[in-house]
């Protein structure tokens, strides 16, 4: 009778411990967020490091040159999250921009912007600004050289209005007033892909 007690009372405390372990399942379970879109992703995407997340939004750009990344938006084009190609998709095809797509991918610190970086791209754009090359562009948003500033007096003033350096000036005070060394860039590695067809 007394072996019999035991045994239940196993029985008992296993099965709590099988209950309390599928509670913890089912809680951890209710917290994944099924889909996120860009602009809570740029919000804060620190908290999604090294984690899968699933994300929506519309394909501004593709790259060209090797088709291993793609750039997403919600509401505004200029808010992008960079996605690198990976899982099923070694590239992504130039045909995906302006698709709504659906990403699962994981969260990963993709470069870092520090001092170093600021001054390498100021060298970068100063080597591009050279006189002879393009240095503004006229109203229509074609290029105009130095040369051409002599013959089109109106324009000459768009060095102030086209600062090539205006990202540069915004990256290095954002940098300063953050009090950190480095400011990291996140980006998501693709695991699989998928359009959304629009209605």
């Amino acid at each position: 009778m007394k072996n019999l007690f035991y045994l239940f009372a196993i029985i008992i405390i296993a099965s709590s411990n099988f209950s309390c372990n599928n509670d913890d399942t089912t809680s951890k379970d209710s917290l994944t967020i099924s889909t996120i879109s860009v602009d809570s992703f740029i919000a804060s995407p620190e908290k999604w490091i090294n984690q899968e997340i699933t994300i929506k939004g519309t394909v501004s750009h593709v790259c060209r040159h090797s088709g291993k990344k793609l750039f997403l938006f919600d509401k505004n084009p200029d808010n992008t999250v960079k996605i690198n190609a990976g899982g099923q998709f070694s590239v992504f095809e130039i045909t995906l921009e302006g698709s709504d797509i659906e990403v699962k991918g994981k969260v990963i610190e993709d470069s870092r912007i520090d001092e170093q970086y600021l001054t390498e791209w100021e060298q970068e754009i100063k080597n591009s600004v050279a006189d002879e090359v393009v240095k503004t562009c006229n109203a229509d948003g074609k290029a105009v050289t130095g040369q051409a500033n002599a013959e089109n007096k109106e324009v000459t003033n768009a060095d102030s209005i086209n600062d090539p350096y205006a990202e540069v000036k915004e990256m290095r005070k954002e940098l300063e007033e953050s009090g950190k060394t480095y400011i990291p860039i996140y980006a998501i590695d693709c695991i699989s892909l998928k359009e959304i067809k629009k209605q």
